[in-house]
């Protein structure tokens, strides 16, 4: 009696339900988009993933699931964990999204508004004949679908991709969704075309090639009084939302304001005192006076419109704005730069509202190319573009969800050249199309120049070691892009020469070029150089510098040097793309290899004659490459 027993303590956490998202998931043949989670232990366990029918769809380890053929399957997710008292694997939470694979039977553009004002614009993108066949359903497919639109009439408005506002030109296969921008009143049509690039897919109903809409906008001059310069300012505000007034006389004058009348009744706004804007649940209009009594005496007073309406649609746009060489077009957003997305809300006729109230869902069909998340300012959104690749982003309000919008987001490397398949000893001239906004380069930078030696005043690089290296390409406070480069150690080398050239003493006479390469490309030179860089390689960074190379006799008998005969040493040729030495060279290796290259002496009688002659400065002789040995090996 009075002993005490106590048992090994147990972690207990208390979480919200695993659940995958989305619940139900419609694609085409083809198409991809993964499954996200939501819930679940924190930090979350690994998600294992399974398919009940991987004859219509198939799921990999990140929950992205593809299409196959027409047809229902279940995607299984469940978070696994060891029991600690048995050691057995045990599922410690689960969920399961249904998958409908269909064709596409027709298309449809989904245009919020058809009837507009000048000057203002509204977004529109395709759908399938059903709500559940968004953009997610049939947008990223491999082979996938081209988009192809038209107008009826150009000057009553422009169609222009997404991200035209920061000046990125997507290929068809990525315009799904396009911007109108009313220009002047009158009717035209919108017609999109969607293209199969593979009839054997299966994606579209009937085995068609291709399926088209057609909508009709109506753009209308909208109410103003006296002239446009004239033109009384109005406060447009979506039903219960509120506004906080503020004027240029703050702080300087005793500032105050009142609402003089509403339409249908006092319910539509109401204001404080104290200059916050409280709009109701009715839509409709007021008016509003704003006062200031200044130090000196003077009263000011302004009168001004309210509008009270309903949200109809919303609008992504994209920052910061990118500029290119003249001539070029960037069909992409840059690898590592960083990019906001702002969304903006209108009325049905097209009228931009200066506050929202609205409760956003923001959706990606993959998470493994874009980090975002919410902004500084309300209604922004923050995305790092890590990888290559289209993501599709959508955002809805979530009490309307018919109240979207959809874009994708592209992303390339925006440094030239590829640098698969780099060496020891190559040479990278690296480009870019980017430009600051007064047509200016960007800096270069290097990570690891023991690695890449790199010239950052030109964006030129010398492979000297193995290794990882990154380059990047910085316009200070537009865009920091960058591209890895992998240098592996010298696994091959080629030699060539002209089996026609030989060696001589005679007077003005061409020095003998013997061209070296290393790795599978056949070259060591990437890129296209400019001069700057071609000078800068040559000056600067010195890629012969690598190299020792020296030549020795294959006759044994023979008592004098090879280097009394030849004049031997080395040089980067930028003609051949290759390293090139005169008369004799040597070759790019890993620093603990050497390699004895042994020409045969097919005349190394006749070879040792004419070297055993004296003076040799005073008799024209001629040598074959056979009779020496070549040392190649990397300082």
């Amino acid at each position: 009696m009075g002993r005490k027993f106590t048992s090994a303590p147990r972690q207990v956490e208390v979480f919200p339900p695993f659940k995958l998202v989305p619940e139900k998931m419609t694609l085409i043949p083809a198409n991809m988009m993964q499954v996200m989670s939501e819930g679940g232990p924190q930090p979350q366990s690994i998600i294992h993933f399974s398919i009940s029918n991987q004859t219509v769809a198939v799921v990999n380890r990140r929950g992205q699931v593809t299409g196959k053929v027409v047809g229902t399957a279940v995607v299984h997710g469940t978070i696994q964990t060891v029991n600690e008292d048995t050691g057995k694997v045990i599922v410690f939470s689960q969920d399961e999204v249904y998958i409908e694979v269909v064709q596409l039977r027709a298309v449809r553009i989904l245009a919020a508004a058809t009837r507009l004002i000048t000057a203002t614009e509204m977004p529109v993108y395709v759908m399938g004949v059903t709500s559940t066949q968004t953009p997610f359903s049939f947008s990223n497919a491999n082979p996938g679908l081209t988009f192809h639109w038209s107008m009826s009439k150009r000057d009553v408005l422009d169609l222009v991709p997404r991200h035209s506002e920061v000046f990125l030109q997507l290929p068809v296969e990525n315009n799904f969704a396009m911007v109108v921008h009313t220009k002047a009143a009158g009717r035209t049509s919108i017609k999109v075309t969607v293209r199969c690039m593979n009839s054997s897919s299966g994606q579209l109903e009937g085995n068609l090639l291709e399926l088209s809409d057609e909508v009709q906008i109506l753009v209308f001059e909208k109410l103003q009084l006296f002239f446009p310069e004239c033109q009384p300012e109005q406060i447009l505000m979506p039903m219960n939302s509120q506004l906080r007034l503020h004027t240029n006389r703050e702080g300087a004058a005793f500032v105050s304001s009142r609402v003089l009348k509403c339409f249908p009744n006092s319910s539509v706004i109401e204001e404080d005192g104290e200059g916050l804007l409280k709009a109701g649940s009715i839509a409709g209009t007021a008016v509003l006076e704003v006062t200031s009594v200044e130090p000196f005496g003077v009263n000011q007073t302004t009168i001004t419109g309210v509008q009270v309406a309903p949200v109809t649609y919303l609008r992504m746009s994209s920052q910061p704005k990118l500029y290119a060489a003249h001539g070029r077009t960037l069909p992409a957003f840059p690898v590592g730069m960083s990019l906001t997305f702002i969304v903006q809300f209108y009325n049905s006729i097209g009228e931009k509202f200066h506050t929202h109230n609205t409760q956003l869902h923001l959706a990606l069909n993959r998470d493994d190319l874009l980090l975002i998340g919410p902004g500084n300012r309300n209604y922004t959104y923050v995305a790092q573009a890590v990888n290559t690749g289209v993501t599709l982003l959508g955002i809805w309000d979530r009490r309307h969800p018919g109240v979207a919008d959809y874009i994708p987001v592209a992303v390339e490397h925006a440094i030239e050249p590829d640098t698969h398949l780099t060496f020891v000893g190559d040479v990278i001239c690296f480009s870019t199309h980017l430009l600051s906004h007064n047509g200016e380069p960007g800096i270069w930078m290097i990570s690891a120049d023991n690695i890449l030696q790199t010239d950052t005043g030109t964006g030129v690089g010398v492979a000297r070691s193995p290794g990882i290296a990154v380059v990047f390409h910085d316009i200070p406070g537009v865009v920091k892009t960058y591209r890895e480069v992998v240098v592996n150690a010298s696994s091959r080398l080629t030699l060539s020469f002209d089996l026609k050239t030989h060696l001589t003493n005679t007077p003005n006479s061409t020095v003998f070029k013997l061209f070296i390469t290393t790795g599978r490309n056949g070259a060591n030179l990437k890129g296209s150089c400019t001069p700057s860089q071609a000078l800068a390689i040559t000056t600067i960074l010195l890629p012969e510098t690598l190299v020792l190379c020296h030549v020795q006799f294959s006759n044994t008998l023979l008592d004098i040097p090879a280097s009394k005969i030849f004049n031997v040493h080395a040089g980067f040729s930028m003609e051949k793309d290759q390293c090139k030495g005169s008369s004799v060279l040597q070759k790019f290796l890993s620093s603990h290899q050497t390699i004895l290259f042994t020409l045969f002496a097919m005349l190394a009688s006749t070879a040792f004659i004419f070297l055993g002659k004296e003076p040799l400065r005073s008799t024209p002789w001629t040598f074959n490459l056979e009779t020496a040995f070549l040392y190649f090996h990397l300082q």
